[in-house]
């Protein structure tokens, strides 16, 4: 604890050089760096995905953020986190890293991909008319992608449903 930030970045980066362990490697690796360079967050990356496959989401949010404190901040990156801190059960996290990076995202597929999931967490609030209004703006962006505009046609149904817009939410079934 009274190590200098250099001294305890050596000490990460001789950790990370020894463990052989994914995650623990790619955390040491993060911890060493003083800036962002290829190889850690390729290590971060790989590490993420590990633990979501493994059914740790909280410690994949915690690595994808890793590399978005070593200045990678880019929106894939942010969404990613909030997926992972929603399937975790941070709520709160996933929508104030969407909600941050929503309005900065040209139109396209990974604008409509983070309506789809910050209209979901709506839908998990039940805030099913919030929801809704967030999926008819995915639309638009979606419309070039036919899984992405599937699912946010499946979702505005279910939230057209169940704030009483049947009609609507038939026509988008």
């Amino acid at each position: 604890t009274e190590a200098s930030p250099g001294r305890r970045r050596a000490i990460h980066r001789s950790l990370a050089s020894a463990l052989a362990l994914p995650e623990l490697k790619a955390r040491h690796m993060a911890l060493a760096a003083a800036s962002a360079d290829p190889e850690t967050l390729r290590a971060l990356d790989i590490a993420a995905e590990t633990a979501r496959a493994r059914g740790a989401p909280a410690a994949a949010a915690e690595l994808v953020e890793l590399a978005i404190g070593l200045g990678d901040d880019q929106p894939s990156r942010r969404i990613r986190a909030a997926e992972h801190h929603f399937k975790a059960g941070d709520v709160d996290q996933a929508r104030t890293l969407l909600e941050s990076t929503i309005d900065h995202l040209h139109p396209g597929l990974l604008r409509s991909v983070a309506l789809n999931l910050l209209a979901g967490i709506r839908i998990y609030d039940d805030a099913f008319v919030d929801a809704a209004a967030l999926l008819k703006r995915a639309l638009n962006d979606a419309e070039r992608n036919p899984a992405v505009l599937v699912q946010t046609l499946m979702s505005l149904a279910f939230a057209q449903g169940m704030s009483g817009e049947f009609d609507d939410s038939l026509r988008n079934a």
